[in-house]
């Protein structure tokens, strides 16, 4: 799962892709984002297939079914870029009597880090495979990331899953300063 990330390193987005961006320590679904298609490209973040009656906001597909559902049939590939992603670890408190969650920032030393995607013209979304090793302790989902070789093989069609990039992933606990989308600042990934 994926259900919010950044895009801060100017630095590294401008020597990649020679584009200036404005840094987001927040990013929530429905925004708009910055992801690779043909090139790079503003989508929003919230996908409906083009015969939904309404809007069905969908921010995260499973590489699994993706071939399967109907409402991925239309969709192209896109990557997003990124420097990291939280996560919610969730659980029941009996002592309190009432559910939990806590943050977890989930980065490579602030590196861009390609994601596979899916878009169409309403907008795109994380595509998510099972979460493994370091990840599962957190949640049972987590992006498909893709090296510099595999966003090509995923841009052209191809499956990817469980690559290597995954060990480089540092993950640490953050506040509850980044549950409030209003919070746009470096104090979202201060580790606690």
């Amino acid at each position: 799962m994926c259900g919010r990330f950044t895009l801060k390193n100017k630095k590294q987005i401008k020597e990649l892709y020679d584009l200036d961006i404005v840094p987001n320590y927040n990013i929530s679904p429905s925004s708009d984002v910055l992801v690779l298609a043909s090139g790079p490209i503003i989508m929003k973040w919230s996908y409906s297939p083009s015969w939904a009656k309404k809007p069905m906001n969908i921010i995260n597909a499973r590489i699994e079914t993706l071939n399967e559902k109907p409402s991925f049939k239309e969709s192209r590939r896109c990557v997003f870029l990124t420097d990291g992603w939280y996560e919610w670890k969730r659980w029941f408190d009996w002592e309190r009597r009432e559910n939990k969650k806590v943050p977890y920032y989930h980065t490579n030393r602030n590196k861009i880090i390609h994601i596979a995607g899916i878009y169409n013209d309403n907008g795109c979304a994380v595509i998510t495979e099972t979460a493994n090793s370091k990840f599962k302790e957190i949640h049972h989902r987590k992006p498909v990331l893709l090296n510099n070789h595999e966003i090509k093989v995923w841009l052209e069609g191809d499956i990817v899953r469980n690559s290597k990039l995954s060990e480089d992933i540092e993950i640490f606990r953050v506040s509850s300063y980044v549950n409030s989308v209003k919070n746009n600042d470096a104090k979202c990934i201060e580790q606690t």
